[in-house]
């Protein structure tokens, strides 16, 4: 990814100092507060360039800095994950030590202070709040806030830190490129439960190892308002979480129900129905006037217009482009 091309456009905001405190306040202000214990300063002093967007409450940093730097971090609860792309970078705590090589990605520990060591960087950190974080555990797995905690810097696996950095990638490159995506409601919330549904998913934490409540009974007409709100909400962004509070029931419980009787998921169900009032307005609309696929993809949060057209085949048996043509 190169500055010129993903990062353009007035909604990304450039910062730059060779002031070494300078630097170390916008640390503070960006990620999490330090105390700094070495900074080398390089020909151009501390180096830091950066370029950052937010997505809600989610923010997003390319970030070059050069000094060489060690430091201690003090976190806040909230989850700084960085993509370090070249330079060196070492994280440690008691007698873990996590050196990182170009392409691997590193969680900062949101609850525990480490040691950080880098020198002439150039990374890509994603900083999600805890709160959404406790949404989508509690969601997934029913584990409470107070409980979720996250266990270690490294990934649980080398594919599983690919995958956080492929969907970082896809994010920047079909949302975070068009404020008009960014400003959706639909797409910035789908976006945003996605990033933390993958954290969750890459970094060991107590969601994983949590033994799920017992899931409780859906009766039909729990199951009914569900599928109602669903109906009734799929042009804004919803979760789990909203559809089993709407229904009365327990979000494991949910997910289990549509599993049984719909053989699908809330949130499956959720994208069929957008699909469906996709085709709908395909149907109704006059391509004269100026409509096109990709306004009403959009409108019903399908940010990926080739998988767009895949499942719009696979389901009508038929491209999105015929569709409005006729």
């Amino acid at each position: 990814m190169t500055a010129g091309t993903v990062y353009s456009g007035s909604h990304w905001q450039r910062y730059a100092t060779g002031d070494t405190d300078e630097a170390h306040a916008y640390i503070r202000r960006a990620f999490f507060d330090v105390k700094v214990r070495f900074s080398g300063e390089g020909r151009d002093g501390a180096g830091l360039r950066t370029i950052t967007t937010g997505l809600a409450d989610v923010g997003v940093t390319r970030l070059h800095y050069s000094a060489r730097t060690q430091l201690q971090t003090a976190p806040d609860g909230d989850l700084n994950i960085t993509h370090m792309m070249t330079g060196r970078f070492t994280i440690a705590r008691d007698k873990d030590e996590y050196r990182l090589r170009p392409g691997d990605v590193a969680l900062m520990l949101p609850d525990q202070p480490e040691d950080a060591d880098f020198d002439d960087i150039d990374s890509f950190t994603t900083r999600l709040p805890r709160a959404l974080l406790e949404e989508v555990a509690h969601a997934q797995t029913g584990i409470s806030g107070a409980d979720l905690r996250f266990d270690s810097s490294r990934p649980i696996s080398v594919a599983l830190g690919r995958h956080w950095t492929r969907t970082v990638s896809h994010l920047t490159r079909s949302v975070l490129s068009d404020p008009a995506l960014m400003a959706n409601p639909l797409i910035a919330g789908n976006a945003r439960h996605l990033l933390a549904a993958t954290a969750l998913a890459v970094f060991p934490n107590t969601a994983h190892d949590r033994a799920l409540r017992a899931a409780g009974e859906v009766t039909p007409r729990a199951l009914r308002r569900a599928v109602a709100y669903i109906d009734d909400h799929a042009d804004q962004p919803i979760t789990v979480e909203q559809v089993a509070a709407a229904a009365g029931v327990r979000p494991r419980a949910l997910q289990l129900a549509f599993r049984r009787h719909h053989d699908t998921t809330p949130m499956r169900y959720a994208r069929q129905v957008r699909l469906e009032r996709a085709h709908r307005d395909l149907q109704a609309a006059d391509p004269t006037t100026g409509i096109t696929i990709t306004m009403i993809a959009m409108r019903w949060g399908f940010t990926h217009l080739g998988r767009f057209s895949t499942d719009y085949r696979a389901a009508y048996g038929s491209s999105p482009s015929h569709t409005l043509r006729t």
